[in-house]
């Protein structure tokens, strides 16, 4: 077995125990919790596709499985219009009728899955990849993330 498939083995198990703990927290919470880890793994991914850190193609895996786990965890938690929260940033157009919030999200997960499959050895191969997975989050941000206040 090599060393990415060991270390997603190893991450998988440390999620699962994570949303066994998260499970006792409300909806809201384990929500911003999962949307928090996207953020912080697209914030190490920018780092590279910017030029400012160092490309290094585990970490860019690690971060992508993470991603991916935290948006299949969030995903179902935004079902519910009822725990929409007034702590939160997520705007009620997510619940509206006609939302495409879900199909956004859905995307999200489709294209960390594709970077994930196409296993990017360089940069050159991470940026287009990088690209559509972080033009999926502008697109949702700007339709059903409320600005900090």
């Amino acid at each position: 077995m090599n060393i990415k498939k060991t270390a997603a083995i190893a991450l998988t198990t440390l999620i699962v125990a994570a949303s066994a703990y998260a499970a006792t927290h409300s909806p809201i919470a384990q929500r911003k919790a999962a949307m928090k880890e996207i953020g912080g793994q697209m914030r190490t991914l920018g780092g590279m596709a910017q030029g400012k850190t160092e490309y290094d193609d585990f970490a860019v895996f690690s971060a992508l499985e993470i991603m991916l786990n935290a948006a299949i965890t969030a995903r179902p938690l935004f079902a519910d219009s009822m725990n929409m929260g007034e702590e939160t940033r997520a705007k009620p157009e997510i619940w509206a009728a006609g939302s495409d919030f879900d199909a956004q999200m859905g995307q999200m997960i489709t294209r960390l899955e594709a970077a994930i499959e196409a296993d990017p050895a360089d940069l050159e191969t991470f940026l287009p990849l990088f690209g559509a997975v972080a033009a999926t989050c502008k697109s949702c941000h700007e339709a059903f993330r409320a600005p900090e206040s």
